[in-house]
């Protein structure tokens, strides 16, 4: 019965450690895209202002 619960538990927490796993690699994919996208529309945002022509 020990054995049977053992291998149980593992197959359980090999399949958490798992999934875990790939939600953490997913929120850093995730939150890399989010700085990328905010660093572009900086760039756009400084990229419009420097052709604008002088307000006056």
């Amino acid at each position: 019965m020990l054995v049977a619960a053992s291998e149980a538990f593992s197959k359980t927490f090999g399949l958490a450690v798992t999934f875990l796993g790939i939600g953490v690699i997913v929120n850093i994919i995730i939150i890399y895209i989010a700085i990328q996208v905010r660093g572009e529309h900086r760039q756009n945002e400084e990229l419009l202002s420097s052709r604008r022509p002088p307000e006056g």
